[in-house]
């Protein structure tokens, strides 16, 4: 059984080998013993695997020692500063002076079958504990790189008496092992960006990835709906070791028509072409200048059903743009409700923001009256465009400008991960209607880099 504390040394508890590794603030998990026995060396042949007690010392002739086995599980990939704490509670027998412990390398040994005569060799010592008539319990720290089948092995340096303590059949407390280590920094949310026109290739994004990156997710754009994903702007996405973030507009940009079910043989065969590795994609993305809130979720209502039902392993959702979604603008648009597409028909909720003049998320109230919005609905959030500061056309970069775009890409990335709700993150790095949104100067590529290497890398 495996329960994850926080753990703390036990009064009575006698330590050897260190400290316990366990601090409050620290990760750990507490496993119990998958197998235990004592062997006897004046019954070599003898198996005690069934016992309720384990036994080490010497006493009338007969030198026995204790085997136990754990398997750690749940050690995170990417954990560091490992360490271990195996711990026995003695029986209402008292224990000897001496208590020592050690590692045994070999672990292929069943409990039910141990005897002296096949036990493994012991190994590396643990350490030895010294307790007192006071003592109730003793622990080593052991040593433990991860996740795995460990061994251990108890004696006592004594030929007139025996530790006896409780087994995993016995009484409790019965002999663990806990687990203690760092966390690996927390990469839950994909980082990458959007650098392409529609039907582009993926150089301009191999591009930005050399000085952005590393990117692990790129957004790219088909101004109609693709025969397959082979021939889409997304094709050459797996190859190059990047998710896909993919949008297309129905034929003819036929919104009504696509909610009506009349493009659901061509949706259907490009489902299907596109590959098993959690491709994320919408249709008409940006809808709020084209089209009335009900027309955009009767169409993304339908295409849900139809793609998920051609292939489970794509996330589709909608795509929104956060400057139709200030309260004002949003009220003349029948509300964002009006928008919302329903939890039942979307596996993600995403936005693109801009800020012309470099302003922060958390104040920006186009951005927040999305994300306020969204907060509650069970779905990720995710942000599939994001810029800060333009240059106008005919306009040279204001060094200024983007050094302050540099403070609030730290400033968005600090909030966001204070938030904990955003799941992806794209920058825009390229052009729109409005100027160059690009990062070229160092200070924003450098900020951008510092979220980039925090991204998901599976």
């Amino acid at each position: 059984m495996l329960t994850a504390v926080a753990c703390a040394t036990a009064v009575g508890t006698t330590i050897a080998g260190g400290p316990s590794p366990a601090m409050a603030s620290t990760p750990s998990l507490v496993f119990g013993a998958v197998a235990d026995s004592y062997v006897s060396a004046a019954h070599p042949n003898a198996n005690y695997g069934a016992s309720s007690i384990l036994i080490a010392g010497s006493a009338n002739r007969d030198r026995r020692l204790s085997y136990l086995k754990f398997t750690v599980a749940g050690v995170p990939t990417g954990a560091t500063g490992i360490s271990a704490r195996l711990q026995l509670s003695r029986t209402a027998h008292h224990l000897p002076p001496q208590v020592s412990a050690a590692t045994v390398p070999i672990t292929a040994w069943s409990e039910s079958t141990l005897t002296m005569r096949n036990a493994p060799p012991v190994g590396t010592s643990l350490g030895t504990a010294y307790p007192t008539s006071a003592t109730g319990s003793i622990a080593f720290a052991a040593k433990v790189s991860g996740n795995g089948t460990y061994a251990f092995a108890v004696t006592a340096a004594t030929t007139t008496d025996t530790a006896r303590f409780d087994a995993k059949d016995g009484a409790t407390p019965r002999p663990t092992l806990t687990v203690s280590y760092t966390p690996p920094p927390l990469k839950s949310m994909w980082v990458g960006a959007a650098v392409n026109v529609p039907n582009a290739s993926i150089s301009s994004f191999d591009a930005a990835n050399s000085s952005i990156g590393p990117l692990q997710m790129r957004r790219s754009f088909n101004s109609t709906l693709p025969a397959s994903f082979a021939t889409s702007s997304a094709k050459d996405d797996a190859t190059q070791g990047h998710g896909s973030f993919v949008s297309w507009k129905p034929p003819g940009g036929d919104f009504v028509g696509a909610a009506a079910g009349k493009y659901d043989t061509a949706v259907t065969a490009w489902a299907k072409t596109v590959p098993a590795t959690g491709v994320y994609a919408t249709a008409y993305h940006e809808p709020e200048n084209d089209m009335t809130g009900p027309q955009f979720v009767a169409m993304q209502r339908h295409l849900y059903t139809v793609v998920k039902r051609a292939n489970p392993t794509i996330h589709w959702g909608p795509v929104y743009m956060s400057y139709w979604w200030q309260p004002t603008r949003l009220a003349g648009k029948g509300g964002a409700q009006a928008w919302w597409v329903g939890s039942g028909y979307a596996d993600f909720t995403a936005v693109d923001t801009y800020s012309a003049t470099v302003l922060a998320l958390n104040v920006d109230p186009e951005f927040m009256s999305w994300y306020n919005f969204m907060l509650d609905k069970s779905v990720p959030m995710l942000i599939a465009e994001y810029g800060q500061y333009v240059v106008k056309p005919g306009t040279v970069a204001n060094p200024t400008m983007q050094a302050k775009r540099a403070q609030v890409i730290a400033t968005d990335a600090a909030w966001i991960k204070s938030q904990g709700r955003i799941k992806m993150w794209l920058y825009w790095d390229g052009t729109g209607a409005q100027g160059n949104w690009s990062l070229t100067d160092a200070a924003s590529q450098k900020a951008w880099r510092n979220i980039a290497v925090t991204g998901r890398v599976s």
